[in-house]
């Protein structure tokens, strides 16, 4: 079993202040530090173990500048075999741009696999779409919301698919496709420093990506960047535990979600 997983280098944005630049023309992320995409995480997870199960190899590709270099490490030290990293002068944040290019190094560069895993989206932009759309290009079946591979065939796997409501869907899907993996399908193995060292001694494969753009435009504008308006502050209710009580009551039948 090949698998080809994409892993994307993200700015780590939880618990800094952005701040918009210019205009509203961009976010400045200069000062961030970055990380492995989340979902991605869980995607090459999942990638080594059913490749430690059937054989095969797992084949980890970025899509960025070579700082990107730095997931490709980390994937190989989880259990990757390559490393390939498609370099990009610009970011290209377009879902239908990105999916594009990927499409055209898979069919240029002649990448074998049976199966693609992205994860279910990125931190940074959050469409959510490019493994759908990859799927459309190369004209595979597809589907989102991997939460579990309960069996792999050499013709197919039989999956799970979060929905709504807390349901599940078991899906027989044909080889080869493209598969949307979400968080929590796995727990991530430790990565050590060491280990991310070692795998930088493994060659990794500089792709330039202005060799994939053909057909790659972009079809979404990002026009301006704004702050979200500002929100009023909570309301404090003082006073003894009875009359706070009663206060509350009363506020809560002020606005109708109390009777």
């Amino acid at each position: 079993m090949n698998i080809v997983t994409f892993t994307k280098r993200v700015p780590v944005t939880q618990e800094e202040e952005l701040r918009i630049t210019g205009d509203g023309e961009a976010v400045d992320l200069s000062k961030l530090p970055y990380k492995v995409n989340d979902w991605d995480n869980y995607a090459v997870e999942e990638a080594v173990r059913i490749v430690e199960k059937t054989g095969g190899s797992v084949t980890a590709v970025a899509v960025g500048d070579a700082e990107s270099d730095e997931v490709l490490r980390r994937a190989i030290a989880m259990g990757a075999k390559d490393g390939f990293l498609v370099e990009m002068a610009q970011a290209v944040q377009d879902p239908f741009a990105r999916a594009a290019l990927i499409a055209n190094f898979i069919k240029n560069e002649k990448v074998p696999f049976d199966v693609i895993f992205t994860g279910v989206q990125s931190e940074d932009d959050q469409f959510g779409s490019v493994g759908g759309i990859l799927a459309a290009l190369l004209k595979l079946p597809y589907s989102s919301m991997v939460i579990g591979i309960d069996k792999v065939e050499p013709d197919h796997m039989v999956i799970r698919r979060e929905l709504e409501g807390g349901l599940q869907e078991r899906v027989r899907i044909s080889l080869p496709c493209v598969l949307s993996i979400q968080s929590g399908i796995n727990e991530p193995r430790y990565v050590s420093i060491m280990g991310i060292r070692k795998a930088s001694k493994v060659e990794r494969k500089v792709f330039q990506g202005n060799a994939y753009e053909e057909g790659a435009g972009a079809m979404i504008e990002a026009v301006k960047w704004v702050y979200p308006p500002r929100k009023e502050g909570a309301m404090m209710l003082s006073g003894e535990l009875e009359d706070v009580c009663k206060n509350l009551v009363g506020i809560l039948k002020e606005k109708g979600v109390y009777q």
